[in-house]
């Protein structure tokens, strides 16, 4: 009976779900226009991604910048670029218009929404165009954790289990 009421009231909490909302204040912003710049450290990710699903909503309070998420490969490949080739303005490489990032927002009303998964990704940031040295940003962030399709699948192979061994006790 404990295997079917811990099932029910875990399909409960999985549906309803919980959020966790923050904000990263006074982030200083880099002056190459329309190049991105990778934060040090990875966002935490998901470990528990086959059952739980976290949907990030992330928005910003200055106009003149956009915000990116990317692998390690894409972070790697942007913090090998030479000074040049980011004030290049013939290619889309590490730029607001290149579409190999996982994530990308340019719209600081619109914000972004980002499917955390597991594994290694990085916020990056950017300026569409020149701005000055002591400019700073202000993040706002909401991370809403759900149970995942395979999530209510295990819950409902649980619940059977339960009644089964509920039945032949």
């Amino acid at each position: 009976m404990g295997l079917i009421i811990t099932a029910l009231l875990l399909s409960i909490v999985g549906t309803i779900g919980f959020t966790i909302e923050d904000s990263v204040e006074s982030i200083p912003t880099p002056n190459v226009p329309n190049s991105v710049f990778f934060a040090d450290d990875p966002v935490q990710s998901n470990p528990l991604a086959l059952l739980v699903s976290a949907n990030a909503e992330i928005t910003w309070d200055r106009s003149d910048v956009f915000l990116v998420v990317g692998d390690s490969d894409k972070k790697d490949q942007c913090d090998g670029l030479t000074f040049i080739e980011r004030v290049n303005q013939n290619t889309e490489i590490c730029t607001s218009r290149d579409n190999d990032f996982v994530a990308i927002g340019d719209d600081n009303q619109s914000g972004f929404t980002w499917s955390v998964k597991s594994g290694e990704y990085y916020v990056g940031i950017g300026s569409l165009n020149e701005v000055s040295e002591d400019f700073e940003l202000n993040v706002d962030y909401e991370v809403k954790m759900t149970l995942s399709a395979t999530g209510y699948f295990a819950l409902v192979l649980m619940l059977f289990s339960g009644f089964v061994l509920n039945k032949y006790q």
